[in-house]
């Protein structure tokens, strides 16, 4: 096995990657779709600005997923007594004095969703794409924003002696199994052939489709 290394990619050029490709399909999506993201994500940097804010909520959802859990794990049984000890006995990797991981898993989820399930809209003028794409990339740049102050304050209000350091300069993430085979080697191969198929397959199945529909 070859020596490791270790590949060094600044924050600056990560985040202006995917600004970029933010912009990008922002301009497909339009200035409607991109405005209403740009409101969620606002909301969201409220809640990192005024932490309390999201206690109560994050208090109510943690109720919330608690009881559900103790009731499926009593299979429906509605002895209160026990069904309040499993409640009390479940812990919750947030809670209301420390919500940042609960909004992490709010932002990517309404980011997957935002920009998972819409396609590229029709009927959009090149002023709306224009406009589409400039919030298209404030909201990339939001995105990875919160991400990253999310997941200072969640290290900072598990970890007490990290709440009066600075925040690191330096992340490191480490990426193992990479295959010695070049390109078109070993198991690699296998996968560009999966995706030619896929690929061929989908271009099938689009002239089926527009030959049925002329």
């Amino acid at each position: 096995m070859g020596a490791g290394f270790t590949i060094e990619i600044p924050y600056d050029q990560m985040v202006l990657l995917v600004m970029g490709l933010f912009m990008f399909v922002g301009a497909t999506r339009g200035l409607r779709r991109e405005f209403v993201t740009s409101c969620v994500l606002i909301a969201l940097l409220a809640f990192l600005v005024k932490p309390e804010l999201a206690a109560p909520v994050v208090e109510y959802v943690g109720r919330f997923i608690r009881l559900v859990l103790a009731f499926i794990q009593g299979r429906g049984n509605l002895d209160l007594t026990k069904l309040l000890e499993r409640y009390n006995a479940i812990e919750l990797p947030f809670d209301a004095n420390n919500p940042y991981l609960f909004l992490i898993i709010v932002l990517v989820g309404f980011a997957v969703l935002s920009y998972g399930t819409s396609g590229a809209a029709k009927g959009i003028s090149a002023l709306g794409r224009i406009l589409g794409g400039l919030l298209g990339l404030f909201n990339g740049f939001m995105i990875i924003s919160l991400i990253k102050e999310y997941v200072i304050k969640y290290l900072q209000r598990s970890a007490p002696e990290l709440a009066v350091a600075a925040p690191p300069s330096q992340v490191s993430v480490a990426v193992r199994g990479l295959p010695p085979e070049g390109l078109l080697g070993g198991a690699s191969q296998q996968i560009v052939l999966v995706l030619l198929v896929l690929v061929a397959g989908m271009l099938v199945i689009g002239v089926v489709v527009t030959k049925r529909k002329t």
